[in-house]
């Protein structure tokens, strides 16, 4: 049986590895393609030049979105112990803002370089698209701020649990200054970014390292 409980850790730990994966590439990609130019009469070249990125970072989005949801169920409810209430709201501002935001930003990249019926995209369609997608993205990294803060504090009694609050507050303020691209350099909000999925990994070492001590308070539980 102990070792049906630490594969279950490993299972638990694996999908922050891939979404920690996903979402560093992710963001990578999007480094690579510059800012959209200023003129608008520029936006066609623009797209058709960085079209292969775009793509590639539209591709990957989906799957680091679809790779989150195992990675917050465990941090909901780690093998069925205490809820806390400040984890279960963070998990909340997940599922219900974040993860919805992440795949309208898929959909929106995706507009930008997929033909849709051979509809063909106007200028103002594209400024619009662009503008939806900056707006997206500035939510996301501020809602993203609280709920890994939320998190931070949630492991606070957990097994080094102060590393957490620390990562917390360091990836809360990171994704606050990485949600105002305009004023940044490129090269500061790609490392603000990747605060997501360097966090990510920190949860997926976390249960891979503790997990020959949760099991044997849990099956004290259940004897």
């Amino acid at each position: 049986m102990p070792e049906r409980t630490d594969q279950n850790f490993f299972k638990q730990g694996f999908p922050f590895f891939i979404a920690s994966l996903l979402f560093a590439t992710y963001y990578i990609f999007l480094y690579l393609v510059p800012t959209p130019p200023s003129e608008t009469s520029q936006l066609f070249t623009w797209i058709t030049e960085w079209k292969i990125y775009i793509q590639i970072a539209d591709e990957i989005l989906i799957f680091a979105t679809l790779s989150l949801l195992p990675c917050i169920y465990t941090l909901i409810n780690p093998l069925n112990e205490y809820r806390s209430p400040i984890a279960l709201f963070a998990s909340a501002l997940f599922f219900l803002l974040l993860v919805p935001m992440f795949v309208l930003v898929d959909l929106l990249l995706g507009r930008l370089v997929y033909p849709v019926n051979n509809y063909p995209m106007s200028v103002d369609a594209i400024v619009f698209t662009l503008s939806l997608i900056s707006g997206t993205m500035h939510m996301i990294s501020l809602v993203l701020a609280l709920a890994i803060l939320l998190y931070g504090f949630s492991f606070r009694k957990k097994p080094r649990g102060g590393l957490f609050v620390l990562s917390g507050i360091f990836g809360f303020g990171f994704q606050i200054i990485a949600s105002y691209p305009w004023l940044i350099p490129p090269g500061v909000l790609l490392f603000c970014q990747l605060s997501f999925p360097i966090w990510l990994l920190s949860f997926g070492f976390y249960f891979l390292m503790n997990e020959n001590k949760f099991p044997k308070k849990n099956q004290t539980d259940l004897s």
